[in-house]
């Protein structure tokens, strides 16, 4: 073509836009019939109001020290070490997980530190890489008073000289005092408010950090028997949470406080068979088998001391969860990778929420019995402690800040742990954070889960923030999450679980205000625990294409709906995109986006040409190798139009202009 040809062909798409154009209100797009496969996912922005995912569902355990490299948002520093952790000298006490001994384990042996060392790190850490850190707060009543590395015998349990105590407020001590960064080491006591003071005037400015009332009360007894000889009451736990909080409050009336913080189960119901166990409060709506007695008590008391003091309290009410579920008698969250336990594993975190499925552990059969003992029942842990919130104290939030599916070193548990985090993200939970039971070394599926959601390209690709709904045929064989990019609206990602030891052809169909033309997909399989990006999918009819989903594995699936002139999907706006719309330019019906069809109404014509060069035109970056026309080249392209007619195409412009 000559340059006056295509300097006329510029024209006459500006023309025709000028003439014919006119703004497309944005509207529900129904997908096609992408055809037959063996599971179908469905996904629609549009059946419910986008969900805000929380962004500190991404967490891990100890990160600050991690040899794991995969993103993470949120550390935390808790388990039973830090029930007896004094902050002023850094000692703490092992309990059963090591002959009851006090020393600087967690300073890493490092004495004469200044107070609150032991956290320094995280908090330094978290600060510099944005991410968000829980504190525990110890709360049982006593902290470890040396760090000589022997044991606490049982005629020294608390209240000794081995231990100091543990009081929420400074001034109940020592009235009028203030709270100072230089404690004193050599009186009795270790308060948290003065804690929480060192931390927050420690922390960098506008530094999220959560507090965490101690770690699985309903075990105290047992591990830490010389610190809390006695079994924890209702009462005891209510009053400490109280007490606490209040004394966390006071110091950042802002400051996020996760209570109840129960090891599993039976710590939810009953605090591990506390001896003023209740069974009220009932549900307006009529109570049902399996209620978390202890965590609604909880809820409903705690509701009445933040009536009574006009704040809230207990921000998140926290569970950790090990899960019960067993394949061939084995529990999941070990390391075994037989058959039976893969199946089990790959559907346990259905529990977490889905009332259809009933796993195969004690739980099921008498925590949560449907119609009579011995007939198990679904757990729906979610969306059980949800209704609990709803009725006994709305506004808390969900935390999980420990849990583990087992298999970490194995793609079932990679599928496992991606199913959790979509799971998390759909419930509205509001923190979560995994600990690597079998170390780093044997954690590298869990790694590589967290990077489908975080890092699925290696270039910080991530999950969209908000949640919408989509759905599968088949749950026993499949899951789907899908979430939008509330900064960038032509973007969509799904992560898509084939929880079977088949590939499986999968038909998607997209309900959304907007067409996609393109899928990239990464897949974390049996090959690899790090996300391997395979060939893009064009997507030919309206927002449905097929997609084979391999044997056991997670797919992170990011469909991209072009920029305006942006033909080529590289995210810039220049001549290549328009050599895209030459090669196209004519064609009657059947054109998609990626051949210059701008409008997506089938055809590519001048319209399509006029939006690459208004983008053009406001892209500072763009690299054109093709001049954007003027209007005042567009009367001097006027005589070259008649080339147009070997293109088959009537001048209409020119004749407009007579």
């Amino acid at each position: 073509m000559t340059f006056n040809a295509w300097r006329g062909l510029l024209a006459i798409g500006v023309l025709q836009a000028a003439f014919a154009l006119s703004p497309t209100p944005a509207r529900a797009i129904t997908p096609d019939n992408p055809g037959a496969a063996d599971v179908r996912l469905t996904v629609n922005s549009l059946a419910k109001p986008p969900r805000p995912i929380s962004p500190y569902i991404y967490g891990m355990n100890f990160f600050a020290g991690s040899s794991l490299s995969n993103p993470v948002t949120v550390d935390r520093l808790g388990g039973n070490r830090w029930t007896g952790y004094n902050w002023e000298t850094n000692a703490s006490n092992a309990g059963s997980d090591w002959y009851h001994q006090s020393d600087n384990f967690l300073t890493n042996g490092q004495s004469n530190t200044a107070p609150g060392y032991a956290v320094l790190g995280s908090l330094q850490s978290a600060a510099a890489n944005d991410r968000a850190l829980i504190v525990t707060v110890p709360t049982a009543g006593y902290a470890a008073a040396d760090a000589s590395g022997q044991t606490v015998t049982e005629a020294q349990a608390a209240p000794s000289s081995r231990w100091k105590e543990v009081v929420p407020q400074k001034t109940t001590k020592y009235p009028g005092a203030s709270l100072s960064l230089t404690p004193n080491k050599t009186d009795g006591y270790v308060f948290t408010d003065e804690f929480v003071n060192w931390v927050e005037k420690t922390k960098q400015p506008g530094q999220e950090v959560f507090y965490s009332l101690d770690n699985e009360p309903g075990l105290w007894n047992s591990t830490h028997a010389r610190l809390h000889p006695s079994q924890p009451t209702f009462a005891e736990l209510r009053d400490k949470t109280i007490a606490h909080a209040a004394a966390i409050k006071n110091v950042n009336p802002n400051a996020k406080v996760f209570g109840g913080v129960g090891y599993g189960w039976q710590d939810f119901v009953q605090l591990q068979d506390a001896g003023d166990r209740v069974t009220s409060p009932s549900h307006p709506g009529g109570d049902e088998s399996g209620e978390l007695h202890f965590y609604e008590w909880l809820l409903k008391e705690t509701a009445a001391a933040e009536a009574a003091q006009g704040r809230k309290l207990m921000d998140v009410l926290d569970l950790h969860w090990y899960p019960e579920a067993t394949g061939g008698g084995v529990r999941i969250v070990e390391n075994n990778n037989s058959p039976a336990v893969v199946a089990a594993r790959v559907q346990a975190p259905r529990s977490l929420w889905d009332p259809t499925y009933v796993e195969t552990s004690w739980i099921s059969q008498w925590g949560t019995w449907s119609g009579s003992p011995g007939n198990p029942g679904p757990i729906k842990l979610l969306p059980r402690v949800q209704r609990d919130i709803n009725d006994f104290n709305p506004g808390t939030r969900i935390g999980i800040t420990e849990y583990n599916y087992g298999g970490t070193n194995h793609i079932s548990g990679g599928i496992a742990q991606a199913d959790a985090l979509g799971v998390f993200g759909v419930q509205g939970v509001f923190a979560a954070t995994f600990w690597s039971l079998h170390g780093d070394s044997q954690s590298q599926y869990a790694a590589g889960a967290f990077n489908m959601y975080l890092n699925y390209d290696g270039n910080g690709g991530s999950f969209g923030d908000e949640s919408i709904t989509a759905a599968t045929t088949s749950l026993d064989q499949s899951s789907v999450y899908a979430s939008l990019d509330s900064e960038d609206p032509n973007r969509m990602v799904l992560v898509a679980i084939n929880r079977t030891a088949a590939a499986k052809t999968t038909a998607l169909e997209v309900t959304h205000d907007q067409r996609f033309d393109l899928a990239e997909v990464y897949q974390l399989t049996s090959a690899s625990a790090t996300p391997q990006r395979v060939a893009d999918i064009p997507i030919e009819l309206v927002n449905a294409f097929l997609y084979t989903m391999p044997a056991y594995s997670v797919s992170t699936i990011v469909l991209r709906s072009g920029a305006d002139g942006d033909f080529n999907l590289d995210g810039v706006v220049d001549g290549d995109d328009l050599s895209v719309w030459k090669t196209g330019y004519g064609m009657p019906t059947g054109a998609t986006f990626r051949d210059g069809d701008n409008d997506r109404d089938g055809d590519v014509d001048g319209a399509d040409l006029l939006a690459w060069q208004r983008a053009a035109s406001g892209n500072s970056t763009a690299n054109t190798q093709a001049a954007v026309p003027e209007p005042s080249c567009i009367a001097l392209s006027l005589s070259a139009l008649g080339l147009l007619n070997q293109r088959g195409r009537k001048p209409a412009a020119r004749a407009a202009t007579r």
